[in-house]
């Protein structure tokens, strides 16, 4: 039976995993971490992706990345092979250095990145490795505590979430480091086995797909299905497209994403465009409301008068 392939969400923020073939250690000599991370750095430029947060252990590399065009498994196969034929290449080995399948992770950054990060830096304390996120140098927990440099790393997502100046941003992630993590949140993280509609695993990731990806057009616009959201719910369009976070917003925004995409007015990376958000973010919301409210995800439950009811002259023509 082929493998079911992976849903790719651009502008999606994921959790991914590599481990090595046999618990074989990855990185053998120093200069092998300058190796990995001078092939990832040129892969971050040429596929316009973010690294938020990374530990590499013995045998698995742990990182957090927001992906733009390129699905995240491309990404991983030419990482992983350029650096296993270095590796190979170097010692005059064959086989293969990891594992073929990875673990991939969507996570809604508004809710879960700040924790994934945590959760991320903590791994080698986990493990036994060191008493200390700060002792130890193959994780990006020291950029993010202001020790060290790398270009290459994107920290001010996330210091921003936690707090606008620098110096706060900084002491404010250091006591989230000493924070206790909710039960069961790392295996949810390593595993995707969780309830909480927003981490999504393989499986329930792709068993949540709606129908809402499909790809033909429709002959309404992506403004129209703004104004007539706004409309029923009795908001203004200027607070939907703010960058409040307030719950009813994110309802609307959860409603445009789902007319928007049901009708093929618009793909998911170009509402997200428009409203300014994370796909990934507005992908969970539908999930989420779709269950919390089902009776305003129906195409039947705009009203009436709706702006997206209105079609100008030549539209109506064309379809009569």
């Amino acid at each position: 039976m082929s493998r079911r392939s992976r849903l790719h969400v651009p502008g999606g923020v994921y959790y991914v995993v590599q481990r090595s073939n046999a618990r074989q250690p990855i990185f053998t000599e120093e200069a092998d971490y300058a190796t990995f991370e001078r092939l990832l750095s040129t892969m971050l430029v040429r596929c316009r992706v973010r690294a938020h947060a990374y530990c590499w252990e013995t045998d698995a590399i742990h990182l957090v990345l927001q992906i733009s065009d390129m699905p995240v498994g491309r990404l991983m196969q030419r990482l992983s092979s350029q650096y296993a034929r270095r590796v190979h290449r170097r010692a005059g080995e064959l086989g293969h250095l990891f594992q073929q399948r990875y673990h991939a992770l969507l996570i809604d950054p508004d809710v879960y990145l700040l924790r994934l990060i945590q959760h991320v830096h903590m791994l080698p304390v986990r493990s036994g490795k060191v008493a200390d996120p700060g002792d130890y140098v193959s994780s990006s927990h020291l950029a993010y505590a202001g020790t060290a440099n790398t270009p290459w790393l994107t920290t001010n997502v996330a210091l921003r979430m936690l707090a606008q100046r620098p110096e706060q941003a900084r002491y404010a992630y250091r006591r989230l480091m000493f924070e206790t993590p909710p039960a069961g949140e790392g295996a949810s993280f390593e595993h995707g086995g969780t309830d909480d509609p927003r981490v999504l695993g393989d499986r329930e990731f792709m068993a949540a797909i709606p129908r809402n990806m499909r790809v033909y057009r429709s002959t309404y616009s992506l403004d129209q299905v703004i104004d007539t959201v706004t409309c029923t719910l009795g908001l203004e369009r200027s607070e939907v497209l703010s960058r409040s976070r307030q719950r009813r917003l994110a309802l609307a925004r959860a409603l445009i994403t789902w007319y928007a995409t049901e009708r093929g007015v618009a793909t998911l990376a170009e509402v997200a465009r428009r409203l300014q958000r994370d796909p990934s973010t507005l992908f969970v919301a539908v999930e989420r409301y779709r269950t919390l409210r089902p009776e305003l995800f129906n195409l039947t439950a705009l009203q009436d008068s709706g702006p997206l009811l209105r079609q100008l002259p030549s539209q109506a023509s064309q379809q009569g």
